[in-house]
């Protein structure tokens, strides 16, 4: 089918806008649009659109099952790529979301048996939500849901070791997959993972990208040629500097990045990396921190697309742990055994304090 005047003339006003802001310059002020049509548009351009996963994070989960929910999402995505999934029940996943009955104690492994410490109580909405999109769709259009995280097989993980060999590949096995499940068969995703995947380059090795430890998904799939990647930054940092200009966008809204202010900042302004922001340069396999004044800059719009604004970080909220996930025994000390073993002490004592008395127990 060709295209209609309608499609021609956006198109060459796009065109013409991006030489216009190439051959300027003075960076030019963001302009704000509906951040639904935007990323819709970037997949129909782009192979993969990448943006964050919730983690936990309210208005995240609300925009991202938004998407999924909006009417043009089918003709413009095919996959959604989830982290906080193990695909080592992907055959689960897919019976499910094309309407198949699939018992809860079993699909509920997908999301708990995962590397990633959560409850996985908003996957679950978001399973749901794809499950009840594909009801309407014809078979051969609709969505697959597939399942990012390593399959970890938990009932041979016994030590620190074991469970580091999974979690070394967080970055690696999801972009294998990508490439053959989506980028091999001519598809388009959706891939939903935390930010920090899906960077350019890592910020935490102090933007030096010649270790395996520094790769990153994106980095990973832009090895390839044939692979156009349009990554979102939303900003969800309460400890990072809110830009001015932003805080009078409307309440969902997303700006493109190239040739503007906001672009042209550092990216340290809108993510410190991890904890109190510390950098490291590899070693024969060991990290070594990094004097602040080793410190290199990098401009926003060389590490992403495009920021998505959710409202200001201070107003973020984080959804509660589910009550009858507390009530459940079995989940709560495979829980606390995991993270006592596995995960940063923070997260141990976040658990406890989200399930109140039963979680220490």
């Amino acid at each position: 089918m060709g295209l209609s005047r309608a499609h021609i003339l956006p198109a060459i006003v796009l065109v013409a806008s991006a030489t216009v802001v190439a051959q300027s310059s003075a960076p030019v002020p963001p302009a704000p649009v509906d951040p639904f049509a935007a990323i819709l548009d970037a997949s129909r351009t782009h192979e993969i659109v990448a943006i964050s996963d919730p983690h936990g994070n309210v208005q995240s989960q609300a925009f991202l099952l938004s998407l999924i929910r909006d009417a043009r999402f089918p003709a413009a995505v095919n996959d959604i790529v989830i982290e906080t999934l193990s695909a080592r029940y992907q055959d689960a996943i897919d019976r499910f979301v094309r309407g198949d009955d699939v018992a809860r104690d079993a699909l509920r492994k997908a999301w708990e048996d995962h590397t990633v410490p959560g409850t996985g109580a908003q996957v679950d909405e978001t399973l749901r939500a794809v499950r009840a999109v594909n009801a309407s769709l014809a078979s051969d259009r609709q969505l697959r849901l597939i399942a990012g995280d390593p399959p970890i097989d938990w009932d041979n993980v016994r030590s620190r070791e074991d469970h580091r060999r999974w979690i070394e590949l967080r970055d690696t096995y999801p972009a294998d997959l990508i490439r053959r499940q989506v980028l091999d068969r001519g598809r388009r995703a959706l891939v939903v993972y935390g930010q920090g995947h899906l960077q350019r380059r890592q910020i935490v090795s102090n933007y030096d990208m010649s270790t395996w430890q520094a790769q990153t998904i994106v980095s990973l799939l832009e090895r390839d040629a044939g692979a156009r990647v349009f990554n979102v930054w939303t900003l969800l940092d309460r400890n990072a500097e809110l830009p001015e200009v932003v805080a009078s966008w409307r309440v969902p809204s997303l700006a493109i990045m190239q040739g503007t202010a906001l672009g042209a900042a550092d990216f340290g302004r809108y993510n410190r990396g991890l904890g109190d922001g510390t950098r490291f340069a590899v070693r024969d396999g060991q990290l070594i921190p990094l004097p602040r004044e080793a410190w290199k800059t990098m401009r926003m719009e060389d590490q992403f697309n495009a920021l998505l604004y959710l409202g200001a970080p201070s107003s973020m909220t984080d959804a509660p742990m589910p009550a009858l996930l507390c009530q459940d025994a079995t989940f709560v000390k495979t829980r606390l055994e995991r993270l006592a073993l596995f995960a940063p002490p923070f997260e141990l004592d976040n658990f406890k304090k989200a399930c109140g008395p039963v979680g220490r127990e």
